[in-house]
């Protein structure tokens, strides 16, 4: 009697022990296969066009790396910098409405679109990514600009006038990152080692369309055709890499505690139904930057400038405008003026 009942619970050891071993060895070829696709595996790149709708793009070489570029127009120079995973042809409908009175400078940064850099280890942080608008801007012979920015590069353009104020004439930023507030829950993935590489290795065209189709509410402007335009360079290894590299080292509390040393005459533009980056952050960028302008767009999205071209250009030209009226801020440096019912879509 006594041992049958020592003799039971064996075949209940021997299945736990087998169901742990399982388990180990699915967890570890799970972990294992995570690690070579985030930092062994290389997914193919896909071929689109360089040259889009834009005029005479050109490249510069550069200690930082080799930039593609588009220079359009004649007068003071403006910078155009696009947001994070697009490249200069989301400004294919901004150049031409400015290209009327100035020298209009559009420019892939680093870990955007065709400019490619040539050190491995660069850091895609803002001392980086200021570091390269700078040598961008000294190997055109550009000393002075308007900066115009879009979403991530947002927070550079921000730095770059914070710590070259000479070098900055006037500063428009679309649906910037720039206050250290919570980010966006694809952001916050990024930023999480391994998660990040990963999701940036397995995205497809198809993963990405579907979440940058949420970056406009007139869906009718994001074609097949201009999805896959944006997709092409994106799909680089580098590129890639910049994705998840220059979220994960992004330290916003570098740019919003200096927001109120910004000296340039700036303009916040953002899209009313922005659901990418929160439209409330717009009456606090114009509260904290001195003698700044709010915009609201009524009816767009987070790419405002491709959701509503014609009212975004109309703010843009006459905020650049080379010989403007006097602008008189309402309040604490902020004048918040949303569009007339009228522009509305």
């Amino acid at each position: 009697m006594t041992q049958e009942t020592d003799q039971q619970p064996r075949p209940r050891r021997r299945w736990a022990r087998r169901t742990l071993t399982v388990l180990v060895t699915f967890l570890t070829l799970a972990v294992t296969a995570t690690l070579l696709v985030a930092y062994v595996w290389q997914p193919p790149e896909a071929h689109g066009s360089r040259t889009s709708q834009l005029s005479d793009p050109r490249y510069v070489d550069t200690a930082v790396g080799r930039f593609h570029y588009s220079r359009t127009g004649e007068g003071p120079p403006i910078v155009l910098l696009p947001g994070g995973t697009l490249w200069i042809h989301t400004y294919r409908d901004t150049i031409p409405a400015l290209a009327g009175d100035h020298t209009v400078y559009a420019v892939d940064l680093p870990g955007n679109g065709y400019t490619t850099v040539h050190d491995d280890d660069f850091a895609y942080d803002l001392q980086a990514m200021t570091g390269a608008l700078t040598e961008f801007m000294d190997a055109v012979g550009v000393p002075r600009a308007s900066i115009v920015a879009h979403s991530l590069n947002g927070a550079v353009a921000l730095s770059f006038a914070q710590q070259h104020p000479d070098w900055v004439d006037r500063i428009a930023l679309m649906a910037p990152l720039a206050l250290d507030a919570p980010l966006n829950l694809n952001l916050r993935l990024m930023r999480i080692p391994v998660i990040g590489e990963a999701t940036t290795k397995l995205m497809t065209e198809d993963l990405f369309v579907s979440g940058l189709s949420a970056a406009y509410v007139h869906r009718e402007r994001f074609t097949p055709e201009t999805a896959h335009t944006y997709w092409a360079p994106l799909s680089r290894a580098d590129n890639r890499k910049a994705m998840w590299k220059q979220v994960r080292n992004l330290d916003l509390s570098l740019v919003d505690r200096h927001l109120g040393q910004i000296s340039a005459p700036t303009l916040v533009l953002w899209g009313e139904r922005d659901t990418v980056v929160a439209p409330w952050q717009a009456g606090v960028l114009g509260r904290r930057i001195p003698g700044s302008t709010v915009r609201v767009i009524p009816g767009a999205g987070h790419n405002v400038h491709e959701d509503d071209p014609a009212a975004v250009n109309a703010h843009l030209a006459a905020f650049l405008d080379p010989a403007p009226e006097p602008v008189h801020p309402v309040g604490q440096g902020a004048a918040e003026h949303p569009l007339p019912a009228a522009n509305a879509r």
